[in-house]
């Protein structure tokens, strides 16, 4: 079971944590050599991320928290801690280097499911809630970026109904990364 919520920037700690963890064992799971979010130093950096984001104006943050039937397990609503997340921001222009925002564009960013709960698909109930809560926000389209190593987050995306764009490139740490949008 996984009831979600609308989180702020007091939860910006626990999102940090999340998105690190679920980044590491990607990472790992893919044979991949650890980039920088499996440090200390990149823990407060994501902290650091995820605050910049919620502080902008239209973002929403959709935190998943999941209970096992027969008690609790690492990521669920037991501990605190949540097992899923998304976050929705305002889409910039130059990809989100710019500092213009694209009227009516949301941007899907920072989307994990903690490694312990992957496959029960939290990740699918905590995106509809996301883009639920990007209309209500007055967004009309939304667009994504995801790993090109990353199938699983492909399937949740395709499932759900984002479509390729066409466009890839590399992320800040030379990973091949593909976009994704979608009407809402």
């Amino acid at each position: 079971m996984l009831t979600t919520r609308v989180g702020g920037p007091a939860d910006a700690a626990a999102v940090a944590r999340l998105w690190t963890v679920a980044n590491v064992a990607r990472q790992a799971h893919l044979g991949l050599p650890l980039g920088p979010v499996a440090g200390a130093v990149s823990l407060t950096a994501a902290e650091d991320r995820v605050r910049g984001r919620l502080a902008g104006p239209g973002a929403v943050l959709i935190l998943g928290f999941a209970r096992e039937a027969s008690g609790s397990a690492p990521g669920s609503a037991a501990d605190g801690e949540p097992a899923a997340m998304a976050l929705v921001v305002q889409a910039l222009t130059d990809d989100g280097a710019g500092t213009d925002p694209l009227p009516g564009l949301a941007h899907v960013s920072m989307v994990a499911v903690h490694p312990d709960q992957w496959g029960r698909r939290l990740g699918g109930v905590v995106m509809q809630r996301a883009q639920v809560e990007a209309r209500h926000a007055g967004y009309t389209r939304a667009q994504l970026w995801t790993h090109e190593t990353n199938h699983r987050a492909q399937r949740l995306y395709e499932r759900l109904g984002w479509a390729l764009s066409g466009r890839t490139t590399a992320d800040e740490h030379g990973e091949q990364i593909r976009h994704y949008t979608r009407d809402l």
